[in-house]
């Protein structure tokens, strides 16, 4: 489980080697995003698909399928090669963390919960700190083909682990009668498929936006649309499929839409992923390109955003459970934070691109994202009928990193357009076509060039933060949406 996060922040200081060995920085954000891709489209879906045919079969292959393509991608030798490697990594390590609560959660007791679900995003919020100093170790001292290969030896352990630890027909292994596996006759296999046709077309049009096609090109706009199309075809099949008696069990039940406080709590983790994922892929590529510090020396910087997103998640444990706070007003707060420190962020000066502040309001905007985080987490289990807890859990989960992958392709889609309008009226068009594919080549600019190419970078970054701040103001409405006279609080 660690692992599997830790492949979403590792490669944040390493894709500035990344693109520059594979000679593609325009394509940088696929990297990144064909993980998300999966990682998203399919955490519902698997944990049906666990439903039938077991939690430990479904575990043990996407364990296998992490490992053998995390190697893939050691392996890759062109960005394309690399791309789809990612993706199916991508599907193994979903498996992994959404069957990972799920077990984690039939396991144990109900009043124990909150303990090992904040645990949980405790190895979440520590892989988002590792990661960068991982892939910053790795790149400054070897290749970049070990940010992957280090899976490989911890996935062979995990999948020995879980095969000779978890009883073949967990959790019903000691009570054969209380079975409550469906078969494959009631699996929702359209809603499945209907599902994952709107997601990867939706997070493939916004990142084709991403590569600097126009929004209303056809590599963009008739994705979006037929994505569209797709994502209402979705919700309608599953308003069919839970309203209809003996149909197939939905992948995505509509009591879930009819709950004011389970799709807020949704909603907003989809809000707090915009923030996070943007926020630890794009801070380290903006040292990097405008400070000019090594990837280690970018990850190092980050540590006080990932540890703040920790601190905040173990926060939410105590606060609800010793002091009776009732999670809402945490959301509140969490969503004060991230739009405080987003709204500051997007300040920062051209001038010293370096400036200490950052780190205070990294520390802020990582407070408020753990609040949030830890509340989506402890808090779906408690709103959510027994026989949808696994669904609803791994819905927050998906929800939040297809927000995050949302938010980082229209975040680098524009700062990637705003940025090359700027320096084609400085640079050469060929300068400017070796600084998208590797950001080293900005040495080799005269040092008055160097100087204002750094510069026009912050600006960049300063607008992709900008953006943020729309995705942090929206959580107020849809928190105060979850609004009830009497508070869901956690026993």
């Amino acid at each position: 489980m660690f692992l599997v996060n830790l492949e979403i922040s590792i490669i944040s200081t390493s894709l500035v080697s990344i693109t520059n060995d594979l000679k593609s920085f325009s394509q940088a954000s696929w990297v990144v995003t064909a993980y998300l891709l999966t990682y998203t489209s399919f955490m519902i879906i698997i944990a049906k698909l666990s439903d039938v045919f077991s939690r430990k079969s479904v575990l043990v292959l996407s364990l296998a399928v992490f490992t053998i393509f995390s190697g893939a991608c050691a392996a890759a030798k062109t960005m394309i090669q690399l791309i789809v490697c990612r993706a199916f990594q991508g599907i193994g390590g979903c498996g992994v963390y959404a069957l990972s609560i799920v077990i984690v959660m039939e396991m144990l007791p109900t009043h124990k919960w909150p303990s090992y679900l904040i645990l949980i995003t405790s190895l979440f919020a520590l892989a988002m700190v590792l990661g960068p100093i991982f892939g910053g170790l790795i790149n400054d001292n070897s290749s970049w083909i070990w940010v992957f290969l280090l899976n490989v030896p911890g996935g062979v352990i995990a999948l020995v682990l879980v095969v000779l630890a978890i009883p073949a027909n967990f959790p019903f292994h000691n009570s054969p009668d209380a079975q409550k596996r469906i078969s494959l006759r009631q699996a929702d296999f359209l809603g499945a498929v209907l599902l994952l046709a709107g997601m990867t077309l939706y997070i493939t049009g916004f990142e084709q936006a991403a590569s600097l096609h126009a929004w209303t090109s056809v590599q963009v706009l008739p994705l979006l649309l037929v994505s569209a199309f797709f994502w209402m075809a979705f919700l309608a099949s599953q308003w069919y499929v839970t309203t209809r008696d003996g149909g197939p069990d939905p992948v995505f039940p509509w009591r879930f839409c009819q709950s004011r406080v389970v799709m807020g709590l949704i909603i907003n983790s989809f809000l707090a992923g915009t923030v996070s994922t943007t926020s630890i892929i794009t801070i380290p590529v903006r040292y990097q390109a405008s400070v000019g510090v090594s990837p280690l020396q970018a990850g190092i910087r980050l540590i006080p955003l990932s540890l703040a997103i920790q601190v905040g998640a173990m926060l939410v444990a105590g606060l609800t459970k010793k002091r009776r706070l009732p999670p809402i007003y945490m959301l509140f707060v969490g969503a004060a934070f991230q739009l405080i420190g987003c709204i500051f962020l997007s300040r920062g000066s051209p001038e010293d691109p370096d400036w200490k502040g950052l780190y205070g309001l990294m520390v802020l905007t990582g407070l408020g994202i753990g609040l949030n985080i830890g509340v989506a987490t402890l808090m779906m289990p408690y709103i959510t009928e027994e026989r949808d807890k696994a669904t609803a859990t791994s819905s927050v989960v998906q929800f939040r990193f297809l927000g995050g992958a949302t938010a980082l392709s229209i975040a680098t889609a524009v700062g990637n357009k705003w940025l090359r309008d700027e320096l084609s009226s400085l640079v050469s068009v060929e300068q400017l076509s070796f600084i998208f594919r590797d950001l080293a080549s900005i040495d080799s600019l005269p040092p008055s060039s160097q100087e204002i190419v750094r510069r026009l970078f912050v600006e960049s970054f300063n607008l992709q933060m900008r953006i943020l701040i729309g995705f942090a103001a929206a959580q107020f409405p849809v928190t105060l949406m979850m609004w009830e006279r009497q508070p869901v609080m956690l026993d």
